[in-house]
């Protein structure tokens, strides 16, 4: 195991800091002062401290666990294989669709996905989510968000 979180948190450092890299290379919002890359330079951040904890946890000795081989057949696989394939249809048709009918129809493929079949919840929660983010980002922070097919609505 403490290869395998070795390796893993080298992994996280190096996409925290290409997350860093890509927001650095955003416009600065001369009104609120934070601009767009605000939340990416925070998680950036994050995941290279979270990430050197653990290269410390593992060299410390302090790993547990054992690494398993990934086999298809197991649930947890093929869930997360089903869950990166979503994520980049998601990042495919953001522009072209919009935010809100694509977090929409990806919030409630996901909610399918991880078991929830409760149809009241998954009518009501991706709506809702979808909405409460976009007026965070769109009306509060001033940051346009893809409207896509909903451009003459919006």
């Amino acid at each position: 195991m403490k290869i395998a979180d070795i390796f893993g948190g080298a992994l996280g450092i190096l996409i925290g800091l290409f997350a860093i890299w890509e927001g650095s290379k955003m416009p600065t919002d001369v009104v609120m002062k934070i601009g767009p890359s605000f939340f990416p330079n925070i998680l950036g951040g994050l995941l290279i401290v979270f990430s050197a904890t653990l290269i410390v946890s593992a060299v410390r000795g302090r790993s547990k666990g054992r690494v398993e081989p990934y086999r298809l057949a197991d649930k947890g696989t093929q869930r997360g294989l089903i869950t990166l394939a979503a994520g980049i249809v998601f990042c495919a048709v953001l522009d072209p669709l919009g935010f809100i009918p694509t977090s929409i129809i990806f919030l409630t493929f996901m909610m399918l996905v991880t078991g929830k079949r409760n149809p009241m919840l998954i009518a009501v929660t991706p709506a809702l989510v979808t909405l409460a983010v976009w007026l965070v980002f769109e009306k509060v922070l001033s940051l346009s968000m893809p409207a896509g097919v909903l451009a003459d609505f919006l």
